[in-house]
């Protein structure tokens, strides 16, 4: 027996109207507390169950069920006070940054690296020996320069990870010469 044979295809049209009015909420409705997002889907859910042609009085019938066990379950607190603050997002790195430093490539203007530039980290040293200063000025300059690369391109995964790893090379090597 097939999984529309169990449900029924008409629970099934009810079911994906529900989970795409839940998975379309708009931007703003993101800074509302949960409560009053499931209060704006069951809203979305009665007004759709009202406005589509040619829906079996079964189906509608079904839908303001739904709507109402929402409803419900908001006014029984599942969700949580209807006026309660969103839930509070943690920074992004850029903004952990520019909150610490003031600026995305904090090292550029530390002493940690003197001499490093964008366009001479790949073959700049302090000495002739490597030592680990050099490797990670060398490393954080280079995940600098992947990070301005790949934003430009546009790919925000990269430019996340590069940034990361840029702030790791970045913390390291200002730590050995003091943070300075």
């Amino acid at each position: 027996m097939g999984f529309l044979a169990i449900i029924g295809a008409p629970a099934l049209r009810v079911l994906s109207l529900a989970l795409t009015a839940a998975l379309c909420l708009p931007a703003a409705a993101q800074a509302q507390s949960t409560a009053q997002q499931m209060l704006d889907m069951a809203a979305r859910i009665r007004a759709s169950a009202q406005a589509t042609p040619g829906l079996g009085p079964d189906d509608r019938a079904q839908m303001i069920r739904q709507a109402e066990e929402v409803e419900k379950a908001v006014r029984e607190g599942a969700y949580g006070p209807v006026d309660a603050a969103p839930p509070k997002k943690e920074p992004t790195l850029e903004e952990a940054l520019m909150a610490r430093h003031g600026r995305l490539d904090w090292l550029t203007p530390l002493a940690a690296c003197a001499g490093y530039t964008q366009e001479n980290y790949l073959t700049f040293r302090y000495s002739a020996a490597i030592n680990d200063r050099d490797s990670h000025c060398r490393n954080a300059y280079g995940h600098w320069a992947t990070y301005l690369r790949v934003t430009r391109a546009g790919d925000a995964e990269a430019a996340g990870q590069a940034l990361f790893y840029y702030n790791a090379a970045a913390e390291r090597a200002a730590g050995l010469s003091g943070g300075k």
